[in-house]
């Protein structure tokens, strides 16, 4: 079992990210910010900085997410993600080595019926999956609360309408939790044979009914209940840390320690 985290969870420079989480024992990250924009929209000065950690042998790098697809599938930011900002993506990933990108499932429209909305987001899916499979990156669908692909169920109902074998899950539960999921067990049993990445962080609803960020473990993702199940069938990781918790550092210092327990436990 390994651990992961997104390094802009830990600070916007991917080096002092990574200088830090070496020393809690994660050699794994998953790329999405640095302090000039969001990949592949980056300064050269950042660029160089992520080529420098992919030249490192005692790391690895196994995603980056761009972000793609989180607006609505007609709109002018999704047309020039597909034309403009994939190809960048592509450019960049196979230069740092990195064998798998994250992207989303086009946010949600009342005004469309949900059989069109996964059907449309299948075919841009695939015709993207299509494009990485030339170069040897896989796809990976992340399920978001405001998309079509909210759940993980319904992420892989995407998944299968597409029907592109260079196409997997990215499950957050939590994610899942905040669109309304229940993502233990029935989830948890529609997704696990679809998984390539899983996102750990977790949350508890205030007074207020609003979600906030809380250590791992100690919110309303059942956890507890989830890494025993998938250790039992065969993942053995990456169990990457999404902190969504402040302060950053110590936040996600806590995070990855928690997780490390339960690991433990689950074993």
């Amino acid at each position: 079992m390994y651990l992961s985290i997104v390094t802009d969870e830990i600070s916007s420079d991917p080096l002092t990210a990574v200088e830090l989480a070496t020393e809690w024992d994660i050699r794994h990250f998953e790329l999405r910010n640095v302090g000039s924009g969001r990949l592949p929209d980056i300064s050269d000065a950042d660029r160089r900085r992520l080529r420098s950690l992919a030249s490192r042998g005692d790391i690895a790098l196994t995603a980056i997410s761009p972000g793609f697809f989180k607006d609505r599938l007609d709109s002018d930011t999704t047309r020039r993600q597909l034309s403009d900002a994939l190809p960048r993506a592509i450019e960049l990933a196979r230069e740092l080595g990195v064998p798998k990108m994250v992207f989303f499932s086009g946010r949600k429209e009342s005004d469309m019926p949900r059989s069109e909305g996964v059907r449309r987001v299948a075919d841009l899916l695939a015709e993207c999956a299509a494009k990485l499979a030339e170069v040897d990156i896989e796809l990976l669908v992340e399920n978001e609360h405001i998309c079509w692909g909210d759940t993980g169920a319904n992420t892989v109902e995407i998944l299968d309408a597409a029907g592109n074998s260079n196409m997997s899950l990215n499950w957050d539960p939590c994610n899942g939790l905040w669109a309304g999921g229940d993502p233990f067990p029935d989830e948890y049993e529609r997704v696990k044979d679809r998984i390539a990445n899983l996102h750990v962080k977790d949350t508890l609803r205030d007074h207020f009914g609003e979600f906030r960020g809380v250590p791992i473990g100690e919110g309303e993702v059942p956890w507890r209940e989830i890494l025993p199940a998938m250790i039992r069938d065969g993942w053995r990781g990456p169990f990457c840390v999404e902190t969504h918790y402040q302060p950053k550092v110590r936040g996600s210092r806590v995070c990855a320690e928690n997780l490390k327990k339960l690991l433990i436990e689950a074993a």
